[in-house]
């Protein structure tokens, strides 16, 4: 009958390290882009509807 090899790895695994948590500085710029991001698809979406209706 063949034995697994059953020895414990001494090297963490990069999965089970926790990851650092995002500054609030970071979440807040991203929030910010994001917000202006949708606000800039939003106006663009409005101004191709407006001249595809203008036609």
């Amino acid at each position: 009958m063949l034995k697994k090899n059953r020895a414990l790895s001494t090297t963490t695994h990069p999965d089970d390290v926790a990851p650092t948590p995002a500054s609030w500085r970071r979440l807040v710029s991203g929030a910010l882009l994001t917000g202006a991001l949708r606000h800039i698809g939003a106006l663009l979406a409005g101004l191709a509807v407006t001249w595809w209706q203008n036609d």
